[in-house]
């Protein structure tokens, strides 16, 4: 009964972990004695980088680790020449478990991509009305000019323009 359990549990696992290794795609670089250089597209990100440094500098085998957010390259060293076939992948699980938890703590690529955006459009407003607006002046005209113009139709849904203009205006600058 127990080994059904295990064998059941394997099986439900199994397939997880072999499918994060695959999303991941971490390619093997090259390897030397005493060290190995891993690759995968999505540790090209400074926090990912970091935690996988972090972890992988705590395991007894390795001596040091350096990760590149910029090409995606991790190299770790050993203090021995070689890894049994299992070390290595149990390095493997381990690095792709660990770039996998550190996600959460990333920045995400389309908010960032949102933020650069909106960023040259108020630049390029800016520019314009050599500045005299910016993106939240013209949305904030925007939002008082149709509270106000609706009120009267539709005042519930005019009141939180207004209100959204309020906040707009009142908002610190950070």
């Amino acid at each position: 009964m127990i080994s059904s359990l295990v064998g059941l549990g394997a099986s439900l696992v199994a397939p997880k972990l072999f499918s994060q290794l695959n999303d991941q795609k971490v390619e093997f670089v090259h390897a030397m004695p005493g060290r190995v250089r891993l690759k995968c597209s999505r540790w090209k990100d400074d926090t990912v980088s970091k935690h996988l440094v972090k972890m992988l500098s705590q395991l007894e085998i390795v001596k040091h680790v350096s990760a590149s957010p910029i090409t995606g390259s991790l190299l770790i060293e050993f203090v021995v020449p070689s890894l049994t076939p299992e070390q290595f992948d149990e390095l493997v699980k381990l690095a792709v478990n660990t770039s996998v938890n550190a996600f959460p703590h990333t920045e995400a690529k389309l908010m960032k991509s949102m933020k650069n955006t909106v960023s040259s459009v108020d630049g390029l407003i800016k520019k314009r009305t050599s500045g005299k607006a910016d993106v939240d002046s013209l949305l904030s005209l925007f939002l008082i000019i149709y509270g106000m113009a609706g009120f009267s139709a539709n005042p519930a849904f005019s009141s939180s323009l207004l209100y959204w203009f309020y906040t707009l205006i009142t908002k610190e600058k950070g």
